[in-house]
């Protein structure tokens, strides 16, 4: 998806014929915070992510990724050479990962 994870849940909400009340209830915010999420004032908090899914029937899957990409996004939009920041970046979770699954082994 192109747009902020905001504007997917306000699209959601309206094509599902909720009203601003009727999902924040069901996300268990106030009002004024989904306001401000859908309007991008305000970000989406990443343990609202299950209940997203839930209430549109969504794959939480996707929506991760899309909330992570969107989190990347917003660190490097105003760089000109964003694929060489991404090819970094991959290396550095490459080594994250092998760094973490070597951590902590017991040998005896």
């Amino acid at each position: 998806m192109k747009e902020t994870i905001g504007e997917y849940i306000h699209k959601l909400r309206l094509e599902n014929n909720l009203t601003l009340t009727k999902l924040a209830a069901s996300l268990d915010i106030d009002q004024s915070t989904l306001s401000k999420i859908e309007n991008g004032k305000r970000n989406v908090n990443e343990e609202l992510l299950p209940k997203i899914s839930c209430v549109f029937n969504l794959d939480i899957k996707f929506l991760e990724k899309e909330y992570f990409s969107e989190k990347i996004a917003e660190l490097i939009y105003k760089e000109e050479d964003t694929k060489s920041l991404f090819l970094l970046a991959e290396e550095k979770a490459k080594y994250f990962r092998a760094r973490k699954t070597t951590q902590g082994t017991i040998k005896f």
